[in-house]
């Protein structure tokens, strides 16, 4: 792993905040410019038609994007999800789902990142977002 911000490099130590600790999200590798992240799913993921919730699966976007974003970004700052637009490509009823952010550009305002979940090799979610400089 190359140097990475310091916030990153204590996320990528202990895994998660306590935000995604309490979803179930896990760290799975970073890089400069990506993140990846796993999400084992499990009953308290599920809305009421027993299909894993739309809220859960953005969380798991937006935490492997602000990730990303975080990986490109200078010792002093910080980001902020700005906006994001997702399209949901699968209902997802269980398994395993694996979240890739990766960083398409790097202004000098904001930071655009591309995201994916993915779930037995077939995409569940598509999602593109815009993240500030803090």
């Amino acid at each position: 792993m190359s140097e990475l911000h310091p916030a990153l490099a204590a996320f990528a130590a202990q895994r998660t905040s306590e935000f995604t600790a309490l979803v179930g999200i896990e760290f799975v590798a970073i890089e400069r410019g990506s993140c990846t992240l796993r999400l084992p799913i499990s009953e308290k993921h599920f809305n009421s038609t027993k299909r894993v919730h739309g809220g859960v699966v953005f969380t798991l976007l937006d935490s492997a994007m602000g990730a990303a974003a975080f990986s490109v970004l200078e010792a002093h700052e910080s980001t902020a999800t700005i906006e994001c637009k997702i399209n949901y490509t699968r209902a997802v009823t269980g398994g395993e789902l694996e979240c890739i952010g990766k960083v398409v550009h790097a202004g000098t305002r904001t930071i655009v990142v591309d995201g994916e979940v993915w779930q037995d090799g077939v995409l569940a979610a598509k999602c593109l977002g815009t993240f500030a400089r803090l």
